[in-house]
């Protein structure tokens, strides 16, 4: 009661970070962290050690005061996915910043592939795109709005796997933090209502994840360019340019779904994430079984028995993720240890098994269908 009364803070158990861990190299710097590869002496294991900047997150913590959001240590530990980076613990340092000990990712950033536009990303966009959207789906299953879906908060392993890998922007999916007010995010992506003060949902983030796949296709946003400002007001004011005008050749299908995510109006836009991802599933699909009778046709062709594929979308296991490495037919394109330090953590359970499907034997119909 008195803590209470007097504004005392809980207490918390602090870490010598420099002893608890081999501190290998900076990794990354987002606005609100800094990120280093680092070998936990506890455990032996490689990971990620996030250190969140102390002063920017209470700036941030204090637009929600007396609704108790949860941190991002906590945040990210309730999530259990292939498609999201494991959280092994969080913690504080002896400066009482908090840190998060996570799953380290060899790769590349999203953010990179998209401004490349190589081989990898023209091969594998669809299954990214499905990777994310499963990562994002499986967040609000667990009741969160991410409100801050963009490339540079996707890693790509070197498994050709996407991990989801930032939590600093996330609040819980319930009325106090779906009120008009808490505009925070990247600028670009950012959902209309959010733009204009209005009561938010999942929906936002539907928004930023098609703005996100949209780029993934053409190295642009659905907005002309301009200065900040006036980037966000386009969302307001002026419809995205539609993804078949940039890019003619992408699947149809598939362009539909995204320009669907882009409504300016949430009850015009896929009301949850996995309707979307259905969409995109079910071209995937489509692709995969006309690449495999135009293999067959080749080989028989050519007396040459094809090698045996699997049936799109198969699997064992309908909880989890992989997508295609195809490419769309019609459109001639290829397709962020020890017991955790906050008792109150909640034990995840085991993760699922990834389901197998059939671009996971790298179907590769760059040369059938040219880019």
């Amino acid at each position: 009661m008195f803590d209470k009364l007097f504004g005392k803070k809980n207490s918390h158990q602090k870490t010598d970070i420099n002893k608890r861990f081999n501190l290998i190299g900076r990794v990354g710097q987002g606005s609100m962290s800094k990120v280093w590869r680092a070998t936990d002496l506890q455990t032996g294991r490689s990971v990620a050690l996030k250190v969140l900047d102390k002063e920017k997150t209470t700036k941030f913590e204090a637009r929600f005061q007396g609704l108790h959001k949860p941190s991002e240590g906590e945040v990210a530990l309730s999530l259990n996915h292939p498609n999201i980076v494991k959280t092994y613990e969080f913690g504080w340092t002896l400066e009482d910043e908090m840190f998060l000990v996570m799953e380290f990712v060899e790769g590349v950033g999203l953010a990179l592939l998209v401004d490349l536009q190589n081989e990898e990303m023209k091969r594998y966009r669809l299954r990214y795109m499905i990777q994310i959207g499963d990562a994002l789906n499986h967040f609000h299953q667990q009741n969160w709005i991410h409100r801050d879906i963009c490339p540079r908060n996707v890693m790509i392993s070197d498994e050709k796997c996407a991990k989801m890998i930032d939590f600093g922007l996330v609040v819980p999916n319930t009325p106090d933090f779906r009120k008009p007010g808490n505009r925070t995010g990247t600028a670009m992506y950012m959902a209309p209502e959010l733009i204009k003060r209005q009561t938010t949902d999942q929906r936002l983030d539907v928004f930023s994840y098609s703005v996100t796949c949209y780029e993934m296709y053409t190295k642009r946003f659905p907005w002309d360019a301009a200065l900040t400002i006036d980037a966000v007001l386009q969302h307001i004011n002026k419809p995205p340019i539609p993804l078949l005008t940039i890019l003619p050749t992408v699947d149809k299908q598939v362009a539909a779904a995204i320009m669907k995510g882009l409504s300016a109006t949430p009850d015009d836009r896929w009301q949850n994430v996995s309707d979307m991802v259905a969409e995109i599933r079910e071209a995937e699909a489509r692709m995969v079984k006309v690449a495999r009778e135009a293999a067959a046709a080749k080989a028989k062709a050519s007396g040459v028995p094809p090698k045996a594929l699997p049936e799109a979308g198969k699997s064992k296991n309908k909880a989890v993720m992989p997508a295609s490495a195809v490419a769309p037919v019609a459109d001639k394109t290829i397709e962020k240890p020890s017991r955790p330090t906050q008792e109150s953590a909640t034990k995840k359970s085991a993760p699922p098994k990834p389901k197998k499907r059939a671009s996971d034997d790298d179907v590769d119909l760059a040369e059938m269908f040219g880019d």
